[in-house]
């Protein structure tokens, strides 16, 4: 079989984007020989299906399209390495999208998106729009619940939000109950706790997950809510304009969505045996903070469960999101090691230590480069 891109048989109008300059020319390329190099490893042996898979690394995210049309044929090889080259392929992908829709907007950006997006690690072909119309469905259900309790037309929506905000944050609660959405206690330590798709369909997950999606639905309603990384739990705020000034009103999503006092905070705050600080402990968390605590939850969960290569994965999300930070770095770097990438390791170590050439985080990589030509480096 051909390999040459211009000897491929592909329908081409002017321009021909083989011959665009980058990136679109380069990115074009790449799709091809992608798709070439999947095509040829059916039918050869397992030394060459090693090289494909090598170059398929190198060519990145950008071989995800040929990846996923080859993990779903019928061609049992390719099939197989299709679906292990997407697993390691997929949190660059994920990081670089979050990465970027921060850049755009990082402060209003959508953070229920970029929590869609982390469950790509567990289901790579997950199709995130359809995602997103699930939530939007949601929220336009409880818009209809809770309009048709007020007795007010949904174009009235806006303003009923603004002068009755009160009244919808109490039917929003009570439509959160009556769908079911509750804190799983049960299974508390479980990754599908972490993912949106998995929320909405089971109802059920952890403080932070369900936080995100409630603040999801109640911005569509109208709301301004927000949500809040208290020590050891995460809640929703919502601001209410009031003759004294704005207030805020405190949501508990996990514990169906019951409002919550100061004293409440507090309790919580100082059972993890810090003060309570309501200024810190109450303020608002950034998306990117969202996002991060929800990577940090999974590199518990995987690490826990001794799960390195997953952890591994969730540590490149954040390497990405957080691109100044050394600490994902050193964190990924730890894990490469410990599955025996010395050279993927390396090449962590040394930018984490040049992130932080003079702290604690520099001078633990420079101590881990050193030791990495030991048999066991953590010793």
């Amino acid at each position: 079989m051909a390999t040459n891109d211009d000897q491929l048989p592909l329908p081409i109008h002017a321009p021909d984007p083989r011959r665009l300059p980058a990136p679109e020319g380069e990115v074009f390329r790449r799709h091809t020989r992608a798709h070439v190099l999947m095509d040829l490893c059916e039918h050869v042996d397992a030394e060459r299906r090693s090289e494909i898979a090598r170059e398929i690394l190198v060519l990145g995210a950008d071989s995800l399209p040929a990846l996923a049309r080859t993990a779903a044929s019928r061609h049992e090889n390719a099939a197989a390495l299709a679906r292990s080259l997407i697993r390691l392929l997929m949190p660059d992908e994920i990081g670089r999208q979050i990465y970027l829709g921060l850049l755009r907007d990082r402060r209003n950006y959508a953070v229920e998106q970029g929590a869609v997006l982390l469950a790509r690690l567990s289901y790579p072909n997950l199709p995130v729009q359809r995602v997103i119309r699930d939530i939007d469905g949601l929220a336009k259900k409880a818009s209809t619940f809770i309009y048709n309790k007020m007795g007010v037309e949904r174009d009235q929506a806006k303003t009923v939000a603004k002068e009755k905000t009160l009244d919808v944050i109490k039917l929003l609660s009570e439509f959160w109950r009556d769908e079911g959405f509750h804190g799983n206690v049960d299974d508390y330590y479980s990754d599908r706790n972490s993912y949106i798709p998995d929320v909405l369909e089971r109802r059920t997950g952890l403080p932070i997950a369900l936080s995100v999606l409630y603040i999801a639905v109640a911005r569509r309603l109208h709301l301004h809510a927000e949500g809040v990384g208290m020590p050891g739990h995460f809640i929703v705020r919502i601001k209410v304009a009031t003759p004294e000034g704005e207030q805020f009103v405190l949501i508990d999503p996990f514990q169906g969505a019951r409002a919550l006092n100061v004293e409440d905070c507090k309790q919580q705050v100082e059972s993890h045996g810090q003060p309570f600080v309501p200024d810190e402990h109450l303020k608002a968390s950034a998306p990117i903070e969202i996002l991060s605590r929800m990577c940090n939850n999974l590199l518990a969960l995987f690490d826990h469960q001794k799960k390195t290569l997953d952890s591994e994965r969730v540590a490149t999300v954040l390497v990405h999101i957080q691109p100044r930070d050394p600490v994902p770095l050193l964190i990924r770097a730890e894990r490469r090691l410990r599955r025996n990438d010395r050279a993927g390791a390396r090449a962590d170590f040394q930018k984490a230590r040049s992130l932080d050439a003079s702290g604690p985080i520099g001078r633990t990589a420079e101590e881990l480069l050193r030791r990495m030509d030991f048999d066991n480096p953590f010793m």
